[in-house]
């Protein structure tokens, strides 16, 4: 009976002192990694809270290429805007399925006049002012971890600049332009961010005048950014000759069409009005998106991709009660030809259909809003 008692006692011992091992633990890391990567993003969030191994693999690059080949990432839509009265700018996040903005509780200096870059897995927020001066600081949100970086400043201190994320290949670089003010030279008016090896480089470029002030930019494809300045002269820009330009054509009214785009080798821009206007690269006259009258009521502020089938708009309005809203709607474009005239010329129409609206923030606390970047990201 002793003897008995005792090895019972010993193997109780043993069992409450053995590690249950998870089954995904034991598993080598890269059948591991395939299996984590078709977690839901949010069940990778809990995951990470409770586990180390999860915690590092969510975060690695290796795994998010596997995720993006697997086609397992939905688009999630980062807003940065200013909230009054806050006294400074703050990031927010539009889950797809919930349809609301959450604030993201980021570190950030205050900041106006920058501009922002989107990468596979971030943010960058370039330049600006700083106490009324122009700051050659650069961040980082990465928006798989929430957390913001602080990133190689630039060389120039820019406010106001434009800037463009080439990718030829597995190579990408950031091509700010601009924002130099006075001291603007074709020496330093170009700085090129590699981000592989995350150093700055200034590049001489030639351009037909100096200053020149880009209003819109946007990648044509791995060679060429397609710009607008100010004074509503069309540029295009080539990287592997260092070279801005002039297309000889102007684009009338800049100052009314905002927000570019090119979404299927077009160009579609937010007018005056309510109005979405679209155009092709070779031709210069702007054409209103069709089935979309409803939104001329709207004062639209905003207008982004949202994936790449869908574009998204923002427009500030007043809820009850004078409670202040920001709206959202998701848009689907269809391009249509139809025959025209006797002798039947083929006109190109685009039509737009909503296929989702609604308030996505709501807020007695605030006064007013001043959205400044909106754009998706696949994670």
């Amino acid at each position: 009976m002793k003897g008995r008692c005792g090895c019972s006692q010993l193997a109780l011992k043993t069992r409450k002192n053995e590690t249950k091992v998870c089954g995904l633990w034991s598993l080598p890391d890269d059948v591991f990694v395939d299996c984590l990567a078709q977690v839901s993003r949010l069940d990778l969030v809990a995951l990470a809270m409770v586990s180390r191994r999860h915690r590092f693999y969510a975060v690695s690059s290796r795994f998010w290429a596997v995720r993006y080949r697997m086609g397992n990432v939905d688009p999630y839509l980062y807003v940065f805007m200013h909230m009054y009265p806050d006294p400074s700018p703050c990031w927010f996040v539009l889950h797809p399925m919930q349809r609301r903005l959450k604030r993201v509780n980021l570190n950030l200096y205050p900041v106006t006049g920058s501009c922002f870059v989107k990468t596979d897995l971030g943010i960058y927020t370039i330049g600006g002012l700083i106490n009324g001066k122009p700051t050659s600081k650069v961040t980082f949100l990465n928006c798989i971890e929430h957390t913001v970086y602080r990133i190689t400043p630039m060389k120039m201190a820019r406010s106001g600049a434009s800037a463009s994320l080439i990718e030829d290949g597995e190579n990408k670089k950031i091509y700010v332009f601009g924002g130099c003010w006075d001291v603007a030279d074709s020496s330093n008016w170009v700085e090129v961010y590699d981000i592989e090896t995350g150093t700055w480089e200034l590049l001489s470029v030639s351009t037909p005048k100096m200053p020149l002030k880009i209003k819109e930019s946007m990648v044509m494809d791995e060679k060429h950014v397609y710009a607008v300045d100010e004074d509503g002269e069309i540029f295009v820009f080539s990287t592997s000759e260092s070279t801005f330009c002039a297309e000889g054509e102007r684009e009338s009214n800049p100052d009314d069409r905002n927000d570019w785009r090119l979404f299927d080798q077009t160009f579609f821009c937010r007018g005056i009005g309510g109005r979405i206007l679209w155009r092709l690269p070779r031709e210069f006259g702007w054409k209103e998106v069709k089935g979309l009258e409803e939104l001329q009521q709207q004062h639209i502020i905003k207008l982004c991709a949202f994936s790449v089938q869908r574009m998204a708009i923002f427009w500030e309005a007043q809820g009850p009660d004078q409670i202040l809203e920001l709206w959202y709607a998701e848009i689907t474009l269809k391009m249509t030809r139809r025959k025209e005239g006797e002798e039947e010329e083929e006109v190109w129409e685009v039509w737009g259909n909503i296929e989702w609206s609604g308030a996505v923030l709501s807020d007695s606390s605030y006064t007013g809003l001043n959205l400044l970047f909106a754009d998706s990201l696949y994670v």
